[in-house]
């Protein structure tokens, strides 16, 4: 009869203890974090489990470049809305003052509300998000608008008196990206416009209430027919009056036509577009939701373990470790007395 040697059999019953010890391991894993696939190598589904993670990972990507785009967007949806609202005060501003029964006196009293309004359209020309100008097209370091077109020489020279906002004129930067645009992929199947150049949008309306300003303020305002235009100096002088009463009203009239044809033509296309850019960020966020959950729910089918099963699967590995040390302990223990 062979006899089987002692090694062999030490050598069986450690290879078996530490098989019994990586079940309770693993088991005991399973237990505690709920998960029966830590490692895409831990299941023999490795490669899809690899997958679902790369797709999360990508859709966590997309849904972070969503949320940013959104905010560019929902920013400049407010900016318009606020936009919107001061020109309709200037337009009803300035058909209060159309009105023939106001003094020129009475007229100049309403301007300095008028350029107020147009400091607050600058000032949301050169709205930021995430420390970048929203409407300074590809120069979104650089502010959208500031006094002069191409410096101070550009002002008003009447009425001249240092200060006089009658003065100022407000034009779109002349940096070389002004006129460019970013458009940002957020998804595989979408990209967004996110900024804007400001020029379409802003340069009727600060020149509508420009125009308006001056009017109520008691001066002619004639721009050259260039582009940008830029004030005619020689026209643009004070009124005389009674003389150019009639002329002050109808030059009130023709600022409020721009300005309203700015709210029009320029403001309203302007959000209208930001809010249909926003319908679509919308839609690929629910899309991107419902990928996700599809994603997670086959992730957690691979990976997540059945706690009960794995508890009754940890005891039964608990019992076989404790039974092959014990064998193990007495056979490893026995002298060669025990075998004459």
């Amino acid at each position: 009869m062979t006899r089987i040697p002692e090694n062999f059999i030490s050598q069986r019953l450690l290879t078996q203890m530490l098989r019994n010890k990586g079940d309770v391991a693993k088991y005991g894993e399973e237990v505690s974090t709920g998960y029966k696939v830590q490692e895409p190598g831990d299941s023999n589904y490795s490669s899809t489990v690899s997958q679902m993670r790369g797709v999360l990972e990508e859709i966590d990507g997309q849904q972070s470049r969503v949320a940013t785009a959104m905010g560019y967007l929902q920013t400049q949806d407010s900016v318009f809305g606020d936009l919107n609202d001061v020109l309709v005060r200037a337009n009803e501003i300035a058909a209060q003052a159309a009105n023939e029964t106001n003094s020129p006196e009475t007229r100049a009293q309403l301007a300095a509300e008028v350029y107020e309004i147009r400091n607050q359209v600058i000032s949301l020309g050169n709205s930021k998000y995430l420390g970048r100008f929203l409407f300074a097209g590809g120069a979104d370091n650089n502010p959208a608008y500031d006094t002069g077109y191409a410096g101070a020489g550009n002002q008003f020279t009447v009425p001249g008196t240092a200060g006089d906002p009658a003065n100022d004129v407000y034009g779109y930067t002349t940096n070389a990206d002004a006129s460019l645009t970013r458009t940002v992929p957020v998804t595989n199947d979408l990209s967004v416009q996110v900024n804007a150049s400001g020029s379409g949008i802003f340069n009727d309306a600060i020149r509508g209430l420009t125009q308006l300003g001056r009017a109520l303020s008691g001066y002619q305002t004639v721009w050259t027919t260039t582009d940008p235009p830029v004030p005619d100096q020689a026209q643009s002088v004070a009124y005389n009056f009674p003389t150019d009463f009639n002329q002050q009203t109808q030059d009130i009239q023709a600022a409020l036509d721009l300005i309203e044809s700015s709210r029009a033509t320029d403001v309203v296309p302007a959000r209208t577009a930001v809010a249909g850019r926003m319908r679509r960020l919308q839609s690929a966020e629910s899309l991107l939701d419902l990928s996700k959950t599809s994603a997670q729910e086959i992730l957690t089918n691979l990976q997540q373990a059945d706690v009960f099963e794995s508890a009754t699967r940890l005891t039964e590995a608990q019992t076989a470790l404790n039974a092959s040390l014990q064998v193990t302990t007495q056979l490893l223990g026995q002298s060669i007395l025990d075998f004459l």
